[in-house]
């Protein structure tokens, strides 16, 4: 029974290590992202003006977890000296599967400078999620009781993956306790080790 004790805390500590180093590796890779960009005309007063709209997103949906779809625009200097006519940025979000906060359509009053607005997405479906932004530039007259008319739309695949549920910075904390608990194993073991041998001697 002496001789199985240590053995017994040399696999428990391995088991830990390798569940830890599982956890930290978790926040150490975060997903991957990307981008697209789209040109929108001025549609409401026909001036020779463009905003320039990008979105920003993960290639991975995580579920049980936010993800965030950033959308970024900036009118161009032609437009910029026009918006004194008032101007209001349309955009609409859709995904099947997923839980789209805070709102899936936003309607913005366009201001000079560069601009962004986030949208957090929670799957609940495990396979793909097709999603699509579509985007409008119109007059203060835009009101969100009508549906949207796009002149521009992004259409984002997502890949799902499975997810602990935790966020990264709380799967680097229970990595880290984990990592240590097999390092005081380990010493325990070292220790036990070198007592069976004095004991012995």
């Amino acid at each position: 029974m002496k001789t199985k004790r240590p053995i017994t805390l040399l696999i428990l500590a391995i088991a830990l290590l390798l569940m830890g180093v599982a956890f930290i590796a978790k926040r150490a890779v975060p997903t991957a992202t990307t981008s697209q960009a789209q040109i929108l005309s001025d549609w409401a007063y026909g001036s020779a003006g463009t905003l320039k709209v990008m979105v920003s997103y993960p290639t991975e949906l995580l579920t049980n977890q936010k993800n965030t779809i950033t959308l970024t625009f900036e009118a161009d200097t032609a437009l910029e000296q026009n918006l004194t006519s008032g101007y209001v940025f349309d955009a609409e979000f859709e995904a099947n599967g997923s839980v789209i906060t805070p709102q899936r359509r936003m309607l913005v009053p366009l201001e000079s400078g560069r601009r962004s607005f986030s949208w957090e997405v929670v799957p609940f479906e495990t396979s793909g999620i097709e999603g699509i932004i579509q985007l409008a530039l119109g007059g203060t007259n835009l009101s969100g009781a009508y549906a949207i008319s796009p002149q521009a739309s992004f259409e984002i695949p997502f890949e799902v993956r499975q997810s602990n549920g935790l966020s990264p910075n709380s799967s680097l904390v229970i990595g880290l306790v984990m990592v240590g608990s097999a390092l005081l194993l380990i010493l325990i073991f070292i220790f036990l080790v070198k007592n069976s041998f004095r004991a012995k001697g």
